[in-house]
């Protein structure tokens, strides 16, 4: 099979990598950070705003976002949005779109958090997951070949399949060993059926790695998922409330038998130091909504590796700009005691500046690894 995915593995520094992926005409350079578009926008941004370098103070557009199947089938409906072109033409956004397969939302929803049990909102069976809408109440099925044509009628450039997201805590290893099998099951499942649409559609589709905290099953579900991983692969099961350090040894098991001439995705990860750890055991692609979700409650991420609590009183009579270092239009633009006000006063304004910076911080940082590999 010819390979839609063209990825290039330009350098590498021990196991960090730097590369290019090139898919539908677009490309970006990798390692990588994916500002999360749950619904189909990054939550009080215009997008435009990621690929001006006005906005960014970056020379380069921030190239891939990642919206979410499980929210956009609900709402407004995986056949509103192909109505429309695919997510590309219905949130005017012309870079590439990563798509997860809502497995992480379904498996939330009949997660008991006071026991780590399932409740009857979702019922797991061999050929898929039912689960009741969180908004109406109304009955639906998950399937590894739905989840596809969904992703499809979407118009994701790069597709995820759908996997069971086993808990870290409350699962033993026999149960978790289960749950990768029928992860493996579905993968087989999802990539028999997307192999027929492969050549017909733009989209690409990677496996996920299970296996929780043991090594031998990470290994396993490795293996098992190679064949599959023919434009990329995907470390799933993590930051869903491990510790990082379990979440590193996770990375550190993959690090040395992942695809070398593959992207490699960890899911869910995007603090600061999470990247930067992780980059130099060979991950190239991250997503996570904690950048925005901290800056719509008013936390910064700063070049010295502190967080700007903005709504500290500290900040009121502050001239200084979130970060000396950082050229984002909301440092070039706007000193801490103002938006300390603007968050005081509940101001929208103030969540955008910082979602806008949190998102430049990271990408700046991914950018900067990459040149040290580059020059190395």
């Amino acid at each position: 099979m010819k390979t839609k995915l063209d990825f290039q593995l330009l350098k590498k520094k021990g196991k960090a990598r730097a590369g290019k992926i090139t898919l539908n005409n677009k490309t970006i350079t990798t390692p990588v950070f994916m500002p999360v578009g749950t619904k189909a926008t990054i939550k009080g941004m215009v997008l435009d705003m990621l690929n001006d370098p006005k906005y960014t103070g970056l020379d380069k557009k921030i190239g891939i976002i990642l919206a979410n199947t499980f929210h956009l089938y609900l709402n407004p409906g995986d056949d509103t949005i192909k109505n429309f072109g695919g997510l590309h033409n219905f949130q005017n956004w012309d870079g590439l779109i990563l798509t997860d397969s809502g497995g992480y939302q379904v498996f939330s929803l009949g997660l008991d958090k006071r026991t780590s049990r399932n409740k009857s909102l979702v019922k797991i069976k061999d050929d898929g997951v039912g689960f009741k809408s969180p908004k109406d109440g109304s009955s639906h099925i998950f399937t590894p070949e739905k989840v596809v044509d969904i992703q499809i009628n979407l118009g994701s450039d790069i597709m995820m399949v759908l996997d069971v997201c086993s808990p870290v805590h409350g699962n033993n290893k026999k149960k978790t060993a289960q749950q990768m099998h029928l992860t493996h099951k579905w993968a087989d499942k999802a990539f028999d059926y997307f192999g027929y649409k492969y050549n017909d559609t733009k989209s690409v589709l990677f496996p996920i790695v299970q296996g929780g905290l043991h090594e031998d099953l990470r290994q396993e579900s490795l293996e098992y998922l190679k064949k599959y991983s023919w434009d990329g692969i995907a470390i799933g099961g993590v930051s869903v409330g491990e510790t990082k350090e379990e979440m590193y040894q996770v990375v550190e098991w993959l690090s040395n038998t992942l695809p070398e001439e593959k992207p490699r995705y960890l899911m869910g990860v995007g603090t600061p130091e999470d990247l930067e750890h992780t980059i130099y055991q060979g991950i190239d692609m991250y997503d996570c909504v904690l950048p925005t979700r901290l800056a719509r409650h008013g936390v910064a991420f700063h070049s010295s590796g502190e967080k700007v609590r903005i709504k500290n009183s500290a900040n009121k009579m502050s001239k200084k700009p979130l970060d000396e270092n950082c050229g984002c239009f909301a440092c070039k633009n706007f000193a801490r005691g103002y938006i300390h006000h603007l968050f005081k006063e509940k101001e929208m304004l103030g969540g955008i500046l910082l979602s806008l910076h949190n998102i430049v911080h990271l990408h700046k940082l991914t950018e900067e690894i990459k040149e040290k590999i580059l020059h190395s």
